[in-house]
């Protein structure tokens, strides 16, 4: 039986002529997570891939994220197929967790790897696999079709392992870390310098790749974009020099480091005219509600929805883009900031590395030192005595930014680019060369 998510012109639009006049070319999206959890790069990809004429399938599991539960309406079989805006979607079984202790998470991880296999006869005929690369060990289906079945696969690479698995707090024991990078690494020696291409999502990731024994010119930047349905643009005229408006809208996790913006808004208590507002949630709330205690200029607004935050970037004069300092971070390039830039909001970072470079270079907002309250309260005095001109002028930047370097149009023209390289490179490996006469 098959599940059937059906429409009419995505359907239409595969196996269409491109643009370029070429045969449409035969793209696997290999991805552990797919529409309908909230992960949007890969079905986007997907959808963007068919709609401009390849055929595209996808491999993914079955939908359980975020909370670690099968969705409703879906059951666990070998292999079962449902149609996604007219893309066939293969589901393959999986161990369904997301706890954060390791060796579930690996077990989750791994039996989609595995699983994946068994779906090898309805992409056999591809001409490339794309691997969404969070987690990494979805590589693994793609390195055993490129052997057996000699389809390229290419790799973005969202997440940077071992790092993200050995200093993200998954896995505390010293012992335990050191053993998994000794596993780790190998295999993504190999993972990674048998992929065609390898997609970074950030320029500093792209060096470490680099570094890490890649060719160059397998190793591109293509940055993640924002969620553009949802976005409105602030206007020019809507920035004022009355007060500071601060907004974080996101996670409240430890990695954040919010209690070091807490600490930092509280030296403003006395001014009437500043105001932080926090919205989301997470595990840390309770004790960041507790550390705001009796500070009447922050405000913690609970989750919003799409259309609320939207609203709140209206207001804003600055978005906060906050993490510990972590050298894994310095690679990272925060959601949150691709949203505020296209919403043509000034950030005040505290992200070193390539968010910290993008914003200096860009003249997007404004950079403190991470987990340094003093320093971040001195950004926002500095923001607080900017005229609305200065506001204004910086998210231009801000906007100009976004549009000119992670747009989702720019990003689509990229990928699929990417992926047409790499099938060009694994024809002309395989041309015969012709013998000296």
């Amino acid at each position: 039986m098959k599940h059937t998510l059906y429409d009419e012109s995505a359907a239409g639009a595969q196996g269409r002529t491109t643009a370029e006049g070429e045969r449409p070319k035969r793209i696997v999206i290999l991805s552990q997570f797919y529409t309908p959890e909230p992960h949007r790069i890969a079905s986007t990809i997907a959808n963007t891939l068919a709609a401009r004429g390849h055929e595209v399938s996808v491999v993914t599991g079955y939908p359980n994220r975020p909370a670690g539960k099968l969705y409703p309406g879906y059951k666990q079989r070998l292999c079962f197929t449902e149609y996604i805006n007219g893309i066939p979607v293969h589901r393959v079984p999986l161990i369904v967790n997301y706890s954060r202790k390791a060796l579930e998470r690996i077990a989750n991880f791994l039996t989609f790897s595995i699983s994946a296999l068994t779906v090898t006869s309805a992409i056999k005929n591809a001409d490339v696999i794309y691997v969404y690369g969070s987690p990494t060990t979805a590589a693994i289906p793609a390195q055993v079709w490129q052997k057996t079945l000699g389809i390229p696969y290419v790799i973005h690479v969202q997440d940077l392992w071992p790092e993200s698995v050995t200093d993200s707090g998954m896995v505390t024991n010293s012992k335990t870390n050191t053993m998994i990078r000794n596993i780790m690494q190998p295999w993504l020696k190999r993972a990674y310098g048998n992929a065609a291409g390898l997609i970074a999502i950030s320029p500093g990731m792209k060096q470490l790749l680099i570094d890490r024994g890649n060719q160059a010119n397998r190793c591109s930047v293509v940055y993640n974009w924002a969620v553009e349905s949802t976005i409105q643009v602030k206007p020019a005229v809507s920035f004022t020099d009355a007060g500071l408006r601060l907004l974080y809208g996101g996670n409240f996790g430890v990695m954040q480091d919010l209690n070091t913006v807490i600490e930092a808004a509280k030296t403003f208590e006395d001014t009437d005219d500043f105001t932080l507002e926090l919205a989301g949630g997470g595990t840390q709330e309770t004790v960041l509600q507790q550390a705001a205690e009796g500070a009447s200029n922050i405000k913690f607004l609970g989750r919003l929805s799409k259309e609320a935050v939207a609203k709140k970037y209206q207001e804003a004069d600055f978005q906060l883009v906050t993490l510990k300092d972590i050298p894994i971070f310095r690679t990272t390039i925060p959601s949150k900031l691709q949203a505020s830039l296209a919403s043509g909001v000034p950030v005040i970072t505290t992200v070193q590395g390539d968010v910290a470079d993008l914003i200096t270079k860009h003249h997007a907002g404004l950079v403190a030192d991470p987990e340094d309250p003093e320093s971040l309260a001195a950004a926002f005095r500095t923001a607080y005595h900017m005229t609305a001109s200065q506001r204004a002028q910086m998210g231009a930047n801000a906007r100009k930014l976004y549009e000119e370097n992670m747009s989702q149009h720019a990003a689509m023209a990229a990928v699929e680019s990417i992926l047409t390289r790499a099938i060009g490179a694994q024809r002309a490996s395989r041309k015969p060369v012709e013998k000296a006469s």
